[in-house]
């Protein structure tokens, strides 16, 4: 516990193993600012609970072997509509399964998976072997995204490569159709350029326990069920990935910690599917604090906030996305100013 304290207290002060930089300070002001005041009830949803993630586990896994078992089963019936019904549903079942296990990896390259760092970082492992990707390698990313968000540095800032308007808007629309699937081919030569040795290592031998993982389950595993229960399904949860990635930092403010990422008021359903991932905004204030609590993060600090990005949904989002796109519009969406 003392190292997550530790590292909470970094984080305030704008530090990182990386070193400070003023747009993590930025960032640590207003992450103080909000929470004065609740740093009691901040500091209890920052412990991840066991029973809490053996149940999205469980739920996880069930949703995966139940819409493998769709899948399979409409394979073996001889087309009809029952054929494609099933192979269809079953396809977008697992896909949501994968795509919810992509958030608990999310949750464990933050450390909030479990409170056990042996724990967190082997079950990031396990969770990032099944859509295809070594956990220490998205750490190594996605710590540097939140550390520099707003700086020069941030690998995930599309002005960071370029200050031309349609090269910009070539990159934010290959986001949303093949972002996932470029960040898993590209990623580990991402972090062997701007990685540390120490991270260069671990994500080397994870890969090189999943590809033994990969060739054992291709040649002991039924071909058919890895191709249509797992293979297949992980490009529409690729595709769920693109959507919310871009509706959580797209046309946002990089200067601005408020206005950097930005909360969908989603529907409670879509939210319990995305583990409250569509409070981005609250997530990138408190990187910390397992997802399944960051609805409860939102009530707290909010109303506190003197301005935010938010949208109503990820497709009023992705409407007036597609219309500034027409006029290389970059004007930040749904800029919201509160009155304190």
């Amino acid at each position: 516990m003392m190292e997550e304290l530790a590292s909470v207290r970094a984080a305030i002060r704008g530090e990182s193993e990386f070193g400070a930089n003023e747009s993590a300070r930025r960032a640590a002001r207003a992450r103080a600012e909000i929470a004065r005041g609740l740093e009691r009830e901040l500091s209890a949803l920052r412990v991840p609970s066991v029973t809490t993630r053996l149940g999205e586990l469980a739920l996880f896994a069930s949703l995966w072997i139940a819409g493998g078992a769709m899948v399979m089963h409409g394979w073996t019936l001889a087309g009809g509509v029952a054929h494609w019904l099933l192979r269809v549903s079953g396809t977008l079942v697992v896909a949501l399964a994968l795509h919810m296990i992509a958030l608990l990896l999310h949750d464990g390259v933050h450390h909030a998976l479990f409170r056990d760092r042996r724990a967190n970082r082997w079950a990031s492992v396990l969770l990032g072997g099944c859509v295809l990707m070594s956990a220490s390698a998205y750490q190594a990313m996605h710590e540097r995204h939140h550390v520099f968000l707003g700086d020069p540095r941030d690998p995930d800032d599309y002005h960071n490569y370029s200050g031309d308007k349609r090269i910009v808007w070539v990159m934010h629309y290959t986001r949303l159709l093949l972002g996932t699937f470029l960040y898993i081919a590209l990623i580990p030569v991402m972090v062997m350029k701007r990685a540390t040795r120490g991270e260069q290592r671990r994500m080397l031998v994870e890969y090189a326990l999943l590809a033994g993982a990969y060739v054992l389950l291709w040649a002991y595993a039924p071909r058919d069920v890895l191709v249509h229960a797992w293979l297949i399904p992980i490009l529409p949860a690729g595709l769920m990935f693109n959507i919310r990635s871009l509706a959580a930092h797209g046309l946002t403010d990089p200067s601005d910690p408020l206005l950097a990422s930005r909360s969908i008021d989603a529907h409670p359903v879509v939210a319990f599917f995305f583990r409250n991932e569509n409070y981005h905004l609250e997530h990138h204030l408190f990187p910390e604090i397992p997802s399944y609590n960051l609805k409860t993060v939102h009530r707290l600090v909010y109303p506190r906030m003197p301005r935010a990005a938010t949208a109503r949904s990820y497709l009023g989002f992705l409407a007036r996305f597609v219309r500034q796109s027409l006029r290389l519009d970059e004007t930040p969406i749904g800029v919201a100013h509160h009155d304190r």
